[in-house]
């Protein structure tokens, strides 16, 4: 509990951090860094091996400054399956870690890039309410199992979440956008997508037969582990700001 306490602290230090300096050359780095161990843990859970394929990944992350990241995702992942086709492959699943979680933070890098470093923000300080309310309603309130996939959780613990990151989000976001009703909407899709993307990733586990996705952070298991909520969540934030 210490170690995972000292992890946070030192996290939360290094998020502010960057919230402060808002380099786009560093925040850039950072998110490649971010691509390139969370692709690495991701395809030990698909059953993949070789550092090949998270190096092709972050080339395409090098495109995105240039493009639409979305579109840069998309050429990727066809370019990977086509090369998979053209070699009459048995295997798919090579093209799984293309798909989550390289796309997923070719969003986030889109989010930040053309909205902002308090958008960022948002979106983070959204995920980890719904991540803190979640633990704490769910430790005292929670009486009914929420997943099989993740038998910790609770119905309870995962309203509670919502609740508290959907009101937390609703306050931050309206300091942004100057919309209450269009900020509470986000901060709710948000949450609510962040708690299936914690989800996911607890099913991949799982299906690996894995308790982290990594040993990088000590106390709090892998990248992976800690951008879970964010990949499911930056789409529905990105969809909202769309409207």
């Amino acid at each position: 509990m210490k170690t995972r306490i000292i992890t946070g602290v030192a996290l939360f230090a290094a998020v502010l951090l960057i919230f402060f300096v808002d380099s786009y050359l560093l925040n850039f780095a950072i998110l490649g860094f971010v691509l390139y161990t969370a692709f690495g843990e991701a395809q030990k859970l698909y059953g993949l091996q070789g550092g090949s394929l998270a190096l092709i990944a972050v080339i395409f992350y090098l495109l995105t400054p240039f493009s639409n990241p979305v579109f840069i995702a998309i050429l990727a992942v066809l370019l990977v399956v086509s090369f998979l086709a053209h070699f009459k492959s048995e295997n798919l699943t090579p093209a799984l870690p293309f798909l989550y979680p390289m796309t997923p933070i070719f969003l986030i890098w889109m989010l930040y890039s053309q909205y902002g470093v308090g958008y960022l923000a948002w979106l983070i300080l959204t995920v980890v309410a719904c991540d803190s309310g979640a633990f704490f309603v769910g430790k005292f309130c929670g009486k009914h199992a929420f997943s099989e996939t993740s038998p910790n959780k609770t119905w309870e613990g995962v309203a509670g979440g919502i609740a508290v990151a959907t009101v937390f989000g609703a306050g931050f976001g309206w300091v942004l956008t100057d919309s209450f009703w269009h900020s509470l909407i986000t901060a709710f899709l948000v949450a609510t997508f962040g708690v299936w993307g914690d989800l996911f990733e607890s099913y991949l586990k799982r299906r690996a037969g894995v308790k982290d996705s990594g040993t990088l952070l000590p106390g709090h298991g892998g990248m992976l582990d800690r951008v879970d909520g964010y990949l499911f969540g930056v789409a529905a934030m990105l969809w909202t700001l769309s409207w």
